[in-house]
């Protein structure tokens, strides 16, 4: 007897002993960013943000979302500051759990799929797994353009053999306060959250006012019940009487919501084709895009990660919404950047501050300058040159100064383009950067009276990239290939010695670190700045394959030399778009190709959000957010690479470099007031274009420059045979 009771003693204490670590295991699990199999979905109803989660590993519900202030990236730099964040459950209460005579059913991660899907017109998230015999369908979506998600429930009796009873339940994340007999509300600091559940089901609510019950009802072998419940989240907070008349008008009002939000979601940009690949990396990233994006323009750089703004990353992002055509909040995101993040000294923000001149970042300037060449381009407005005038001029003039410039013409500091700091240098990515500024900034310059600067900044361009190409001692070339630094003095710069910043790191662990190859080199490729088909370009294509599997084998390539990383090697998404960018316009559809295809399969490109690494080291997992730079660059691809619409001065030219696989493509596309219907069928070298009824040949190059006058209509396009 006394053995038993010891034996039951230890029981008791293995039992709580593994609850204790199962907990701390299900803790650590939902707060790490990076794990295999964990996807993320980005949808945002006005300021509310959801980030929905998606695991395959089954330490807990497969299925939930955080919920954030758009207009704060700061918010976004962990999980542990969702709304709905609690420290016991992590943000597992969002999940939906069905119960069958009172047994709780969760998605569990091997049998839940899924989905970005379109209802009424608006992307939403699906997800279907299995509750016993039923076939639970969850889709959330945001059905308001002011903080309200829909959350469609269907549980099919797919596999029942008989009559069964069935309930849904919700929950929130702290006690709060019933609502009527169907809803729950509770406040955070600064949010007011509700939960809506239907009316015509028995609504039962937990005695600590947590969750919310619907049923339990009766479903028959073969049947289907669906029901709709509603989340609503209000930042600024509401006051008790502002959230009860919201929710007293909410299904009278609701339907005129859900009009504004299709009718938003109808402007973007659509493109069908029979290439699944293209069709699927165009739609997930159109989807998610917006919603990673305030209507204010502002953005956390990574999600997870920085809870901060780049004058870089918002750039690349605002290219990304142009060429969706998400004119408005483009826009939105350019005045902010000039308003906010680039001061009266033409000084642009770095991590939501401003550096040193020595560490300033001197392609920022050249890439909001693309981004708003880009933007005039498209939708033909100019207001914001005018009103900023002067703060764009001294943006584009700052890397001219004597104090970052020397005899040969080009730029040089200390620190480079990803951020690390060595000897005062001349970095490639700078050089090609200010480059494209100054080309884009004359040919903006029209625009915003800055005339006589026209010759001035050509003339500098020409300048830097000559010594950039040809200078005797310190061009950025050797052995017939683009490198990415030379000192001051003339020396090429590869192998360093430098200190890691984390544990475990290659630059914390090595003796020797090298910074070449280093996927920056396909910049001046991709802007064409160096001829694309040039024996320099394919060299240097050729270096950079030197990036790919280069201490792993699933594919992808390392911003640069995975030996002098000072905190994660591995394959990074938006190094690999440059080089997929530059493989492209050299012609090397096959590479391109591949590098979109290990994007969509590896890197959380099948939802668009796409993680900035993927981590070769465990120490590092938490630390992988999710960046609207690398959706914005799939984005971009797809229209200025690969359908290869693009402008010289202000004229529009289309020359396509589609795969092989991509036969057959049909395009809407906003343009100024109006939009473009683009028809192709085919691939090759294009022979010429039927514009609005009139055939265009195509150049000896296989472009076809469109009239001066366009301004929207039919474009077929026609390929030489």
């Amino acid at each position: 007897m006394k053995y038993v009771q010891y034996y039951n003693k230890f029981l008791v204490v293995h039992f709580l002993l593994l609850s204790f670590l199962f907990s701390n295991a299900q803790n650590k699990f939902v707060d790490t960013n990076y794990f295999y199999g964990r996807e993320y979905f980005i949808l945002r109803s006005g300021r509310a943000k959801m980030v929905i989660q998606q695991d395959k590993a089954d330490l807990g519900p497969a299925f939930s979302y955080m919920l954030f202030d758009a207009e704060n990236p700061k918010q976004t730099i962990r999980k542990s500051d969702a709304y709905n964040y609690s420290a016991e459950q992590g943000i597992y209460t969002s999940a939906l759990t069905v119960k069958m005579n009172n047994y709780p059913f969760t998605a569990m991660g091997q049998t839940t799929h899924t989905n970005w899907v379109i209802v009424d017109g608006i992307p939403s998230v699906e997800a279907v797994w299995w509750a016993g015999g039923i076939r639970v369908r969850e889709v959330i979506t945001p059905v308001s353009l002011n903080g309200i998600f829909k959350r469609q429930i269907s549980l099919e009796a797919a596999d029942l053999v008989g009559e069964d009873s069935v309930s849904i339940c919700l929950s929130i994340p702290v006690a709060g306060r019933k609502i009527n007999n169907n809803g729950l509300a509770y406040r955070t600091k600064d949010a007011s959250i509700a939960l809506v559940m239907p009316e015509d089901l028995t609504q039962q609510v937990d005695a600590e006012l947590k969750s919310i019950e619907a049923g339990p009802f009766l479903i028959q072998p073969g049947e289907t019940k669906i029901s709709e419940s509603y989340l609503l989240v209000d930042v600024p907070m509401l006051n008790d009487t502002e959230l009860a008349q919201r929710l007293e008008v909410l299904k009278s009002t609701l339907n005129e919501e859900l009009v504004k939000t299709k009718n938003q979601w109808s402007k973007r940009n659509t493109l069908t084709c029979n290439d699944p690949l293209v069709q699927r990396s165009f739609d997930v990233n159109r989807n998610s895009l917006p919603a990673f994006v305030s209507d204010g323009g502002k953005m956390d750089a990574g999600i997870f990660e920085y809870g901060a703004q780049w004058v870089r990353d918002a750039s690349h992002s605002t290219l990304g919404l142009i060429h969706i055509g998400e004119f408005e909040m483009a826009r939105a995101a350019l005045e902010h950047m000039l308003r906010d993040m680039i001061n009266e000294h033409g000084t642009t923000m770095i991590a939501s501050g401003f550096d040193e001149p020595d560490r300033e970042q001197f392609d920022q300037m050249g890439e909001f300058m693309h981004t708003m060449k880009s933007y005039v381009d498209w939708t033909g407005d100019i207001s914001l040159l005018t009103k900023y005038r002067e703060k764009i001029i001294a943006m584009v003039e700052r890397p001219l100064s004597s104090a970052f410039r020397d005899e040969t013409g080009m730029v040089h500091n200390r620190r480079e383009f990803w951020e690390r700091t060595f000897e005062d240098a001349y970095e490639l990515a700078y050089q090609t950067w200010v480059i494209q500024g100054l080309r884009d900034g004359a040919d903006l310059a029209r625009y915003f009276d800055a005339d006589r600067k026209v010759d001035v900044w050509r003339k500098e361009a020409d300048i830097i990239e000559d010594a950039m190409l040809t200078h005797p001692q310190k061009k950025l070339v050797n052995e017939g290939h683009l490198i990415k630094r030379r000192n001051v003095g003339g020396e090429m710069v590869d192998v360093v010695k430098m200190k890691g910043w984390v544990d475990g790191s290659p630059a914390s662990t090595e003796h020797f670190s090298r910074l070449m190859p280093d996927a920056t080199l396909a910049l001046p490729i991709s802007l064409r700045i160096v001829d694309p088909r040039s024996e320099l370009a394919k060299n240097t294509l050729d270096v950079l394959e030197g990036l790919r599997n280069l201490r792993w084998s699933m594919g992808g390539y390392e911003r640069y030399h995975s030996s002098s990383q000072g905190d994660q090697p591995g394959p990074w998404p938006f190094a690999t778009t440059f080089i997929m960018r530059a493989q492209h316009e050299a012609g090397d559809l096959e590479n391109s190709r591949r590098a979109l295809q290990w994007i969509y399969d590896h890197a959380g490109g099948r939802t668009g959000a796409i993680y900035e690494e993927i981590p070769l080291l465990r120490t590092q997992q938490k630390g992988s957010g999710l960046l609207p730079w690398n959706s914005a660059e799939i984005s971009y691809f797809m229209v200025h690479h690969m359908l290869g619409i693009k402008f010289k001065g202000d004229r529009m030219f289309i020359k396509p470099a589609l795969y092989p696989q991509t036969s057959r493509l049909n395009a809407n596309f906003r343009y100024r007031k109006g939009r473009i219907q683009l028809e192709s069928e085919g691939s090759g070298k294009l022979a010429y274009a039927m514009v609005e009824g009139e055939k265009i040949k195509a150049d000896k190059k296989g472009s076809v420059i469109l009239p001066k006058d366009f301004e929207g209509g039919t474009i077929k396009l026609v390929y030489e045979k």
